[in-house]
């Protein structure tokens, strides 16, 4: 698989999925039509109103205190659906350690789907294993050496300089996202209140169109 870099603001999903009016209280959302249970999202908020940045989060029946629940909620969902897909294949995935993504990657995938390559094991092996046929194209990279003052590499598939791995991990990320985009509609259906924080017809999102 060949990529070319797209660079712009990733939106975590489309905001399309279907709003389940009626779930019973102790469902945060439904993965391949099975619930996943509200306790996850709701142990998940109370390690972030525990922990050191607790000062500076919004009370929780603010309306901004409704839209981080519903962030959180998407981590949560992403790293359900990723765990669910590897117990799916049969392929051995070598761990994959956290490391930091730099901005414009975390820019480009969008904030939900960076919280969940950061935090948890699952979605990082995930995404390494769905992007690893991921190449960039011989023309891409010696147009970006040219830019860089750097040499093209020998090889484009092995990636030997810093910068070449840097626009390979960025190109495999940003396949990732696009796979999980089209995984997360299939297969997860969201609820009442919480709903995706952007999307434009659940009352607490600011910014409407």
């Amino acid at each position: 698989m060949t990529a070319t870099l797209q660079h712009g603001h990733g939106d975590d999903h489309s905001h399309s999925h279907i709003h389940l009016e009626h779930a019973p209280a102790e469902v945060m959302g439904y993965l391949n039509d099975r619930p996943v249970p509200r306790a996850l999202l709701d142990e998940r908020l109370a390690t972030l109103r525990a922990s050191d940045v607790a000062c500076v989060l919004p009370r929780p029946d603010s309306r901004e205190g409704r839209q981080l629940a519903r962030w959180v909620a998407q981590v949560v969902l992403t790293e359900q659906l990723c765990i669910d897909e590897l117990a799916r294949r049969e392929a051995v995935v070598p761990a994959a350690p956290a490391r930091p993504l730099d901005v414009s990657t975390a820019i480009a995938v969008g904030s939900i789907t960076a919280a969940a390559l950061t935090a948890s094991e699952p979605v990082r092996r995930l995404a390494a294993l769905v992007s690893q046929d991921v190449r960039i194209p011989r023309a891409q990279l010696e147009y970006a050496a040219d830019v860089l003052g750097e040499e093209p590499p020998d090889d484009p598939d092995v990636a030997v300089a810093h910068w070449h791995a840097e626009l390979l991990d960025s190109a495999r990320l940003e396949s990732f996202a696009r796979w999980l985009n089209a995984a997360t509609h299939e297969r997860v259906r969201l609820v009442h209140g919480l709903e995706h924080p952007g999307d434009s017809s659940q009352p607490d999102n600011l910014h409407r169109h």
